[in-house]
């Protein structure tokens, strides 16, 4: 007898689809031949049989989502043999015999969570337990550490102070980054040039042009963050970065806590990775760079200065991007492709060769 189980095809999740399934229960298979189709958010996975032998008690339909290690199916000898699995060996299951990943078993747990009440399809992940407490209940952070209501007020002498530049969209994420992620930072107010800038953000004021910038600095307002993204170009971001340089604020990197980020990573400053994002080893992002939601950068790139790499999309291993270029949503980038600077790639693009500078892939 043999168990088949879900397979680890990405490092960092816990679960995969099930995009086919081809065998039926006591099919009689010949190794080699094809059982299912699995699938995660980075690759497909085509399963074979090991060996020769019987399926056995298979659960799994097309569609369903499997958490890593469950039983796919049993391999036996004989169309007839007894199967006989340990405790150990059956599906990941709660008591209520609800199927939860191994981290959304520990947050229903942690919190004291009704597993029945949570929405969710297939297994029960992480995520969803995270969106039943955020938007469902509230209390995906402690009371203490909710976003204050009331408006900040503009700070002295405070060289854990921060000022955002801009008060649009972007600074939003920003905001709720540094909440988030950088809870030693205090961010004493906005500065934008538009002459429609809002009174406050998310209950950050909003405190003037950039002409208040040299004013905050001599203040003791050591540390500033751009809240200006770019979906076409960054040559806006790259001089707005230099101005803040200029006038001597340090640009921290401001990473989510729910971004992967290996330890081998190198980076200069101002980097922006937000939530989902995975940043693998040995990579290298230069200064000012921008790795949006669930973007996935693997081994070994580069990322040049003021490049954004924007939401979904996919760097395989030892691409290069140069400075100021936009890798658009659900582009996927090939191994080793070397992209230049000031170069556009157009949503869901999938680029197998070297792109010039100054390009735009559509």
């Amino acid at each position: 007898m043999q168990i088949l189980r879900v397979p680890q095809i990405n490092a960092n999740e816990e679960e995969v689809e099930v995009v086919d399934v081809v065998v039926s229960n006591g099919d009689q298979v010949e190794e080699g031949d094809l059982l299912y189709v699995l699938e995660s958010t980075k690759a497909t996975m085509e399963v074979e049989a090991p060996r020769a032998g019987f399926v056995r008690r298979l659960e799994i339909e097309e569609g369903d989502r499997v958490g890593v290690g469950e039983v796919l199916c049993v391999l036996t000898e004989g169309a007839d043999d007894p199967v006989e699995l340990g405790e150990e060996e059956q599906k990941k299951r709660r008591d209520d015999g609800l199927r939860a990943t191994r981290k959304a078993a520990a947050l229903i747990d942690e919190y004291g969570l009704d597993a029945d009440e949570i929405t969710h399809q297939g297994i029960l992940t992480e995520r969803d337990v995270l969106q039943f407490m955020q938007h469902d209940r509230g209390d995906l952070r402690s009371p203490k550490d909710q976003p204050a209501t009331q408006r900040a007020a503009v700070i002295d002498n405070s060289s854990a102070g921060l000022v955002i530049y801009g008060a649009g969209g972007h600074a939003r994420v920003i905001i709720d980054l540094i909440r988030e992620g950088r809870r030693d930072l205090s961010i004493v107010g906005i500065v934008d040039d538009s002459p429609d800038r809002p009174d406050q953000v998310m209950g950050v004021p909003v405190v003037g042009d950039a002409n208040r910038l040299h004013e905050l600095r001599e203040r003791g307002v050591e540390m500033a963050a751009l809240g200006i993204g770019a979906v076409t170009h960054n040559a806006l971001r790259a001089e707005l970065f230099d101005r803040l340089r200029h006038q001597q604020f340090r640009l921290p990197n401001l990473i989510h806590p729910r971004a992967v980020v290996e330890p081998s990573v190198r980076m200069g400053q101002g980097n922006q990775i937000f939530g989902g994002a995975v940043v693998s080893s040995n990579v290298e992002l230069a200064d000012n760079t921008i790795i949006n939601s669930n973007a996935v950068i693997s081994h070994d790139c580069r990322i040049g200065d003021h490049a954004h790499i924007t939401p979904g999309a996919l760097l395989a291993g030892g691409v290069m991007v140069g400075e100021r270029t936009v890798i658009g949503m659900a582009a996927t980038i090939y191994l080793g492709v070397d992209i230049g600077v000031d170069v556009v790639v157009s949503n869901g693009q999938d680029v197998v060769a070297d792109v010039g500078d100054g390009k735009v892939v559509r």
